[in-house]
């Protein structure tokens, strides 16, 4: 499985060498539960972000090189990044931190929310799946019935 994180400010080049950013965000696909593709941000301040849709990408090791960029309007993670998830009754559960998905297809399996800072110290943060979740203007609704798939912090001890 993938996070945002393991793509955020990777280095992206063309298939003839020229470097034409790095990774700032991810195209997402949030009804078809995919992710589509990547925005490049330049190196050069003055340069407007570019995307690549997954079918272009040739190889995302180290450096992503890809076959074709796009200027195309797309639904970015940013958009939906810190955004309030509630449940059917309106209860706050917590916010959108980040997602899950997966290393073959590209497709979206969980949301890792956030429910504070203390909160996640504490009891861990959450992960929701995606199939019970349902994307609104403002806000997720978390339409399942069980909310106990959490990471958790704990103290490790190492055995010698």
């Amino acid at each position: 499985m993938y996070r945002i994180m393991d793509f955020i400010f990777k280095g992206v080049m063309n298939i003839s060498g020229k470097q034409l950013g790095f990774i700032s965000d991810i195209i997402v696909d949030f009804n078809a539960r995919k992710i589509n593709g990547f925005v490049i941000t330049s190196n050069n301040i003055f340069k407007k972000p570019l995307n690549v849709n997954i079918k272009d990408v040739v190889n995302y090791t180290s450096v992503m090189v890809v076959t074709e960029v796009n200027r195309e309007k797309y639904l970015q993670f940013k958009e939906i990044k810190n955004m309030n998830v509630v449940d059917k009754s309106g209860e706050l559960i917590g916010v959108v931190e980040d997602i899950l998905f997966d290393r073959e297809k590209f497709s979206i399996k969980a949301v890792i929310i956030s429910t504070g800072f203390m909160n996640n110290f504490i009891k861990g943060k959450k992960i929701l799946l995606i199939d019970d979740l349902i994307l609104g203007d403002r806000n997720l609704l978390y339409r399942g019935k069980n909310q106990n798939i959490k990471f958790f912090n704990s103290v490790h001890r190492f055995i010698r």
